[in-house]
């Protein structure tokens, strides 16, 4: 065998290597969530096509008890999250506000383009619930930004809102989580069918 042959079959099975042991790999526990679902929840069911990633991850989710779940990064998909506790009175808010927003009177919920991701936001108050899908990309002549209705523009603002409203929710105080997120069929309230 030539030298070059020779350097290809020991890449290949130093690769081979790294891919078993990564598929034999013990996998880490489960975050606890509860039985319960949160009243809000933003995450990331996939990431398209990225093979670098491993989700679902999430960026936040918060209780009626004032459990709140939220990613330590925000601005980032990973599986650091930190956990904390809001004040009665601010779930309060939070769920007014959150109501005030229009979510529940949005007729397109789900925004997605082939080999994107799907981050994915739950709502659910007072008996009413939402659940929307969208890629967060805003670039021209993407998805729902190539030809934008009256619609497309409410539900962005509202998708906009929502995340920012539950990301002020965040505690001061919160501690780090042990477990891989893991997204409970229970929190997908409705199957995600294509708006135009």
């Amino acid at each position: 065998m030539n030298r070059r042959m020779l350097l290809s079959l020991g890449l290949g099975a130093a690769a081979g290597t790294r891919l078993s042991a990564a598929a034999h790999a013990p996998k880490p526990p489960a975050l606890a969530l509860g039985a319960t679902r949160p009243f809000v929840a933003i995450w990331c069911s996939n990431l398209g096509n990225r093979l670098d990633a491993r989700p679902p991850y999430l960026r936040i989710a918060v209780w009626e008890d004032g459990r709140v779940l939220f990613a330590e990064k925000p601005d980032q998909w990973s599986d650091a999250l930190q956990e904390g506790r809001i004040s009665p009175e601010e779930v309060s808010r939070l769920k007014r506000a959150l109501g005030e927003t229009g979510v529940f009177a949005l007729k397109g919920t789900t925004y997605l383009v082939p080999d994107a991701p799907d981050y994915c936001m739950a709502v659910e108050i007072g008996g009413k619930k939402q659940l929307l899908h969208w890629d967060e990309r805003e670039s021209p002549n993407y998805g729902i930004n190539s030809d934008p209705t009256p619609e497309h523009l409410r539900f962005k603002a509202c998708w906009k809102a929502v995340n920012q409203l539950a990301m002020g929710a965040r505690p001061g105080k919160s501690r780090p989580t042990a477990g891989k997120f893991q997204v409970p069929r229970s929190w997908y309230l409705k199957p995600a069918t294509q708006s135009e």
